[in-house]
């Protein structure tokens, strides 16, 4: 059932579906049954128009949807030890870090930048344009609406999402002190400020 090859250092199921003459891959990725990788843009006023950008030690589980970008950035892009659950959609020009999970049925819309070690639950979904704070946990079936500023090392939860608290657990983890949080907040407010 489990068919998988070896292509570019990379294990990929029989059963996936990747546009190779549009994706930058690196080593140890797995792409699992059913994946789409390198399908047009979901976006009608916009072409899609550039490549993908996958580092090493992704997962992809069954059903994954990555999506070309358009002419707004040319790169969507995946960083390194990223875990994406089953039928999760990585839309457009979308931006991801290191050391993220998106849980099954996860829905990004286009252009969304999601910093280091952020976790978001079971069939969450952020507005297009968002910025996701490192380290922060999105609870089950939240939506991040437009305009909400997900800050890191929080959890944020509800319709609009809403900061319950501080990510205690997901910040010892990581071995974040407040220091090195500062300086996520710091780089999240400043990729704010370059959205403006």
């Amino acid at each position: 059932m489990l068919k998988y090859k070896k292509i570019k250092d990379n294990l990929v199921h029989a059963t996936a579906v990747i546009n190779w003459k549009k994706v930058i891959i690196g080593k140890g990725n797995t792409i699992g049954p059913y994946v789409v990788i390198g399908n047009n843009a979901q976006y009608p006023n916009f072409k899609s128009n550039g490549f993908i950008h996958i580092g090493n030690e992704n997962t992809f589980n069954e059903y994954c949807n990555v999506h070309l970008p358009t002419s707004i950035s040319k790169k969507t892009i995946i960083g390194n030890n990223n875990y994406f659950m089953n039928s999760t959609t990585i839309d457009h020009d979308c931006k991801l870090e290191d050391n993220i999970t998106l849980s099954s049925n996860v829905v990004l819309g286009g252009n969304v930048y999601i910093m280091n070690g952020a976790q978001l639950g079971i069939k969450s979904s952020i507005h297009q344009n968002q910025i996701i704070g490192s380290y922060t946990m999105i609870g089950m079936h939240s939506f991040v609406t437009k305009n909400i500023k997900v800050k890191p090392g929080y959890i944020f939860y509800g319709k609009p999402v809403k900061k319950i608290k501080k990510n205690i657990i997901g910040l010892k983890k990581n071995k974040i002190d407040l220091s090195m949080l500062k300086i996520e907040t710091n780089r999240f407010n400043l990729m704010i400020n370059l959205r403006k």
